[in-house]
């Protein structure tokens, strides 16, 4: 999963990989390399042949750790740039209507008197699995994402060169119980089959090591933590055997050991529990506790265990965990005002109540993963001032979750919708409940001990029936699982976990006002609140549909002529209307429409007014999308403390796309920053300043973990000629961590411009400014019809005439800015500082002006071609400035994205022209 994935590139065929070679001690291994796939067609049926160490797989494709089919012909060349323009349906489908194997070739040598496993873990489709010429499992079994499945290979592995091969059958998800991207973007052609996650080989002495973790017990001030540590010691030989147990814990100075002694029968397993009624050094007082980043630190403990068995090492494992309390509950029911029947869904970490900010992240179309571009997204996510990704199925490997353990980023996981997993359990089988329990178990004992996962959503957009509500249950509390389970992602109720208090929708555009609007009407009649608008309840996916990237993100995977259809004017005469376009969802259903960009240009080209081409497209395009999303952000934060109708929390959908997209992303597949990423990080801001379309007061926001003193808010209604309407000032002290204030309300005077701005900052006592948000506004406000509106996944229905009117920015002076900008090293990194001013002589604003970075000459040019620099991270863009008014933004990247070249900055603006400075 990399950014050149997506821009015309040289694509090289993958090297022959080295065998793997395990080592003998005790532990588990991953098997990544040397790794092979081919055709059944080619390669033909026999596991017995292909399954010897002594197979010739010549013509066989090598690929670099285990994969979907398409990851592994994508990096075998045989696709080169396959998601430019429409390059993805020419890729024949007919070759995945067989089988194919994956073979992998190692070294091995068994510990003498000791015993070798191999465990899977998800297979994409269904396997039979041969070692050494014998098969180990049949694809009745061998299935599932998310499944575990470990095989005693000890009488088949030999001392030296071994072989395993997997005969893969198409992944269905209608069928099994798998991942897929739904309507995210068009299905991979393989339907994302292979190897979901690498397999181990683990080796152990008499004693095995499993289901190592820990519990823990934290008092409500966090002062002390009792730990217990868990383990079950598997005995595989034919004796009893006497076990050792041992843990250590460790963080900082802080080392606690602790060990027990466990008698094991023959062929049986015993559960050891550590705890501190018998081991007193589990009690910790000042425990270093784990908080999501913009509350605190995230320490990490670190545990490794082991089991002795015959006076010798027997297995081992280790893992990390984060000291933190979850708790979550319903909001109180106001009778008569509150939407919502049983309340609100609500979030509480270590007793801190969060609103909960976030996006839906999906892995890349064909399963790819890479840390480096995890790592990158990340730095976005908190760019952004995000707390939280949704996982809707598609769990990404251990390292991402790792990582969100280090960056104090929730990890809300969940089972998908719309697929197999939402059937009835009257519709499964008996082999599909099996796995589903196997499945269940494997996740909660997988994610229990990652800090960053504070839920388990056990429905998505069905809530489990009873038996498979007890199936889920069961397997999580055998898993000893310590957070909130939810029963559903809509609002919906299963037996056990009660009502959700969650809703999802809309999914198309809104204008902002959609989001702020509060009154009994947006409620609607549907119970479920599908696609009922507003910022109220926790909305676990939402936003206003369709993102339009950047130039420069069009010219990497578009055509000139695919670029045309998105602005093309056919596109303006109401929902559903233009061609449809290949770089969004495969369907092109009533429910969203995002295929189509009539739903998103017909609000945009009646309120700004029209385009003619796409250079003067982008100018609308991308406030639009500034705007709707800041909105949204904007409004589930301020209506976050509302007595009656809470909003505690939203997840925009989506936060990422599988491949370059041209909907549901708050950034593209290449990093690309549209309106919609620079609207959210304004809203994102850690102590913040916003307008209420509502009702047209100003708010205050603290998502910082200290309460702020000494500031001062003020909002300004500006003409569009430059004169100032009405100027406010008022003190704001003692806001607390998590809290929102409505602090002033802006008069709009009859004079004032149908086109006009609002100007709000936030400044400290001899600290400068801390926010500052400038909104573009009509005084013929947007006007839903909100009995048409709701319940429809496809956007707002316009009242007649209801578009708010705001062609007055078309007819604005162009103004004059003068910029600097300079560059200097932190580390790796590169930080580019940027400083507008606004140096025109009368009274217009430089409306919407952004910086990118880019890639230079000497003398201070452009180099051409693809060279803005991406990733980056700015602390602010699309600045908004009146004459003499100034603001300097900064940018970090990495000095290696250069590539040697110079960088320069180039500004773009809503009235601006062109300019191009030396970095």
């Amino acid at each position: 999963m990399t950014v050149a994935a997506v821009t015309p590139t040289d694509v090289a065929t993958a090297s022959p990989p080295p065998a793997a070679v395990v080592a003998p001690g005790p532990g588990a291994a991953q098997l990544t390399s040397g790794w092979r796939i081919q055709s059944s067609a080619t390669a033909g049926t026999s596991g017995a042949e292909i399954s010897r160490p002594d197979y010739s797989a010549t013509g066989w494709l090598p690929i670099s750790e285990p994969e979907t089919l398409m990851a592994g012909l994508v990096e075998n060349g045989r696709y080169p740039d396959v998601f430019y323009s429409d390059r993805l349906k020419s890729v024949p489908t007919d070759q995945f209507g067989v089988n194919w194997w994956y073979r992998d070739q190692l070294t091995v040598h068994p510990k003498h008197g000791g015993r070798t496993y191999l465990i899977m873990n998800g297979v994409l489709g269904t396997a039979d699995l041969w070692v050494n010429g014998t098969k180990v499992a049949d694809r009745t079994q061998l299935q599932g994402a998310y499944s575990r499945f470990e095989y005693d290979i000890t009488p088949y592995v030999h001392d030296g060169a071994n072989a395993i091969a997997l005969d893969v059958a198409k992944n269905a998800p209608k069928t099994y119980l798998s991942d897929s991207q739904l309507d995210w973007n068009p299905h991979a052609p393989d339907e994302s089959t292979g190897l979901r996650f690498a397999p181990q080989l683990a080796q152990a002495g008499a004693v095995s090591l499993r289901n190592v973790h820990v519990n823990q017990q934290n008092a409500t001030n966090l002062s002390t933590s009792d730990l217990t540590v868990k383990a079950d010691l598997r005995n595989d030989t034919a004796a009893a055997q006497r076990a050792s147990l041992r843990a250590t814990i460790t963080h900082g100075a802080t080392r606690v050991d602790v060990t027990a002694t466990a008698d094991v029968p023959a062929g049986a397993t015993r559960t050891v529990t550590l705890s501190p009624a018998d081991h007193r050094q589990l009690h910790l007082t000042h425990p270093a506790i784990w908080w999501p980043y913009q509350l605190g630190g995230q320490p990490l403990y670190h545990l490794a265990a082991s089991v002795r068995a015959g006076g010798q090492e027997s297995d081992r494992y280790a893992e990390d965990f984060g000291i933190r309390t979850v708790t979550s509950d319903l909001s109180p029911v106001v009778p008569g005002k509150t939407h919502a029947a049983s309340g609100s869904r609500r979030f509480m970490v270590n007793g801190v109540p969060l609103v909960i900010r976030g996006g839906g992240w999906s892995p890349d179309m064909f399963m790819r993963y890479s840390p480096r571009n995890i790592h990158d997204q990340l730095a976005y996510v908190k760019n952004l001032g995000l707390n939280t990704l949704r996982f809707e199925g598609n769990l990404p490997p251990d390292d991402m979750f790792a990582q969100m353990d280090r960056a104090g980023i929730l990890a809300m996981t969940g089972w998908q919708c719309c697929d197999r997993w939402e059937d009835p359990l009257t519709k499964w089988p008996d082999a599909l409940k099996a796995n589903a329990a196997n499945q269940a178990t494997r996740v909660a004992e997988w994610l229990r001990n990652h800090p960053s996962v504070f839920t388990y959503f056990q429905g998505s957009d069905e809530a489990p029936d009873a038996a498979k509500e007890q199936i889920y249950l069961s397997a999580f509390a055998a898993a000893d699982w310590q957070t909130p389970q939810v029963a559903s992602a809509e609002y919906k109720s299963s037996p056990k976990l009660g009502a959700s208090g969650a809703k999802e929708g809309p999914y198309n555009y809104v204008p902002p006002g959609y989001w702020w609007a509060q009154g009994p009407q947006t409620a609607g009649d549907d119970p479920t609140f599908t696609n009922a608008g507003s910022a109220f309840a926790y909305d676990t996916e939402t936003s206003a549909g369709n993102t339009v990237p950047t130039q420069d993100s069009l010219n990497r995977f578009l055509t000139p002529a695919d670029q045309a259809q998105i602005w093309d004017l056919s596109t303006t005469k109401g929902p559903g209307t233009g061609p449809n376009l290949f770089h969004v969802a495969a369907s092109y259903g009533s429910y969203t429409k995002t295929a189509r960009m009539g739903q998103y240009n017909t609000p945009l080209w009646n309120r700004y007014g029209p385009w003619t081409d796409m250079a003067s497209y982008q100018k609308i395009a991308q406030m639009g999308g500034y705007e709707v999303t800041r909105a949204q952000f904007e409004a589930y934060l301020g209506r976050s403390k509302d007595p009656a109708n809470p909003s505690p929390g939203v997840i925009y959908w989506m936060l990422n796309k599988a491949w370059p997209s041209l909907h549901w992303n708050l950034y593209n597949y290449d990093f690309d920053q549209p309106g919609v990423y620079f609207g959210a990080l304004k809203a994102g801001e850690p102590v913040h300043i916003m307008y209420d379309y509502a009702d047209g007061s100003v708010k205050v926001a603290n998502l910082a973990r200290t309460t702020q003193n000494g500031l001062t808010a003020s909002a300004r209604v500006i003409d569009l000629n430059g004169t100032v309407r009405d100027s406010r000032r008022v003190a704001v002290s003692g806001l607390a961590s998590q809290d929102v204030q409505t602090v002033l309300s802006p008069k709009v005077p009859s004079e004032t411009s149908r086109t006009y701005f609002v100007e709000l900052t936030l400044t400290r006592n001899g600290g400068g400014t801390v926010s500052r948000n400038v909104y573009w506004l009509s005084t013929k406000p947007d006007a839903v019809d909100w009995s048409k509106t709701l319940g429809s996944g496809s956007g707002a229905v316009f009242q007649p005439d209801g578009y708010a009117d705001l062609t007055g920015l078309q007819k604005l002076p162009a103004a004059t800015v003068k910029a600097t900008a300079s560059t200097r090293r932190d580390g790796a990194d590169a930080i580019t500082t940027v400083t507008l001013r606004n140096t025109g002589h009368g009274s217009t604003p430089a409306v919407f002006t952004r910086a990118d970075v880019r890639r230079g000459t000497r003398d201070g040019h452009v180099l051409g071609g693809d060279d803005q620099v991406l990733p980056i991270s700015w602390s602010d863009n699309y600045v908004t400035l009146w004459p003499g008014e100034s603001q300097t933004v900064t940018a970090r990247y990495r000095a290696s994205d250069l590539r040697g070249a110079p960088p320069v900055v180039t500004l773009t603006g809503r009235n601006l022209t062109d300019q191009t400075l030396r970095g």
